[in-house]
């Protein structure tokens, strides 16, 4: 007895193929879209992060520099002949002589903060803020200007791949921030209160 089946409900080899490769489409458009939008996202994060770092950087450096009470970095007045540190005496404590310095370090691609202080080699002490003298205070005969640390150097930024400062009508600074693809350039002028 041959039985002959006349209904016929399944795939054909064509029709599975062809399924199977619109699928494919589909999920690799589905995975291009999610791996885009996750670049798009990291690379936003990392933008932030520039932002946030130069921020600060800059917020720290205006304040203190608008507050000073002198520069003791000799800055020259074109961008092209730019230092990449500067010197101060600090405004905001007056209760003795003593400088801010920002540099950047180019090792470590930041940018750094520290307190110094001059005094005579042998009549000053390092430790006695009653002995400090201005960064270009003239020594007695057979001593020397000596400087020390008082604070720092504490890392202010991050991510820095240059720093200019010079002075034309103000102080300039310029920044430049990178961080694998991505990178932000940045400028002010300051306008010292007691300069």
């Amino acid at each position: 007895m041959n039985i002959i089946f006349k209904n016929k409900n399944g795939f054909t080899l064509a029709e599975l193929l062809v399924t199977i490769t619109i699928l494919g489409l589909v999920l690799g458009a589905i995975y291009e879209a999610y791996a885009l939008n996750q670049h798009a996202y990291r690379k936003g994060e990392v933008s932030a992060e520039l932002t946030q770092n130069s921020r600060v950087i800059l917020e720290r450096m205006t304040r203190e520099i608008r507050q000073a009470k002198g520069i003791a970095t000799d800055l020259s007045a074109a961008s092209t002949d730019a230092t990449s540190t500067i010197e101060f005496e600090d405004g905001h404590d007056i209760s003795y002589v003593h400088y801010v310095h920002y540099f950047w370090d180019e090792v470590d691609e930041t940018i750094k903060r520290e307190v110094v202080a001059y005094y005579f080699s042998i009549s000053g002490n390092p430790n006695s803020t009653s002995t400090y003298v201005a960064w270009d205070a003239t020594p007695p005969v057979g001593e020397s200007l000596e400087n020390c640390t008082l604070e720092g150097p504490d890392i202010i930024g991050e991510y820095v791949t240059d720093l200019k400062l010079w002075k034309s009508e103000g102080i300039n600074i310029y920044l430049t921030f990178k961080k694998g693809e991505n990178s932000i350039n940045l400028s002010t002028k300051v306008f010292g209160r007691n300069l």
